[in-house]
Formats: structure tokens, C-alpha cells, sequence
């Protein structure tokens, strides 16, 4: 293989196309955690929801310590993901959850 070979762009159109196949509402969830856990979560989620899981998003919380992090996954594992979350990472604090299909007037 050539030392400038790169996959990338071949995985970016595969993950384009499966999430345009993807018809299940998305939501995004808003979760408070230990900046220790944020790896763990990560991995949680990843190997629950698989296809399921879009993307993370995290930032510095207020709190020492602590980081926001936004979740965006599939409606339909939502609930299965806070249970788990839950049972492995009892100090995380849940925020609202958002349907991604709902428009927000401003």
C-alpha cells in the first residue's frame, strides 16, 4: 500500500449513504459527566448503538471537573442508551432531549 493511501474518503461516502437510507427519527440527548468518563461513555454508546449513533459533541461545563456532552442517536435506542448510562455512570446528570424532526421557532 502506498504511504499516502487513504480510506477516507470511501468511509465518509459510505457513512453518507447509510444515513441517508436511515429513516428512524433522530434525537439528541444532553448529558453532564465526569471529564474521567467521557471516554467511557463514548465507548458505551458506541457499542450499543452501532449505525444508531451519529455523532458527540462535548464541551467544558461550568462546573470543575465536569463536561457537557450532546448525544445524537436513533429515537428508538434513546431510552435503551440512558438505562445503560445509568447503570454504568451513576454520577451523570440528564438534560432535556430534543427531536431533531421538530422545528425550533425563534
Amino acid at each position: 500500500m502506498h504511504s499516502t493511501f487513504s480510506t477516507r474518503g470511501a468511509q465518509r461516502r459510505s457513512i453518507v449513504r447509510n444515513t441517508i437510507r436511515s429513516r428512524e427519527p433522530s434525537c439528541i440527548m444532553q448529558l453532564t459527566v465526569d471529564a474521567a468518563a467521557v471516554t467511557s461513555l463514548r465507548q458505551l454508546v458506541v457499542r450499543m448503538c452501532g449505525a444508531a449513533f451519529e455523532y458527540m459533541r462535548i464541551d467544558p461545563s461550568a462546573d470543575v471537573g465536569k463536561v457537557k456532552v450532546w448525544l445524537c442517536l436513533s429515537q428508538p435506542v434513546a431510552a435503551r442508551v440512558a438505562a445503560a448510562v445509568l447503570r454504568c455512570l451513576p454520577a451523570t446528570e440528564f438534560g432535556p432531549v430534543f427531536n431533531t424532526a421538530t422545528k425550533v421557532s425563534q
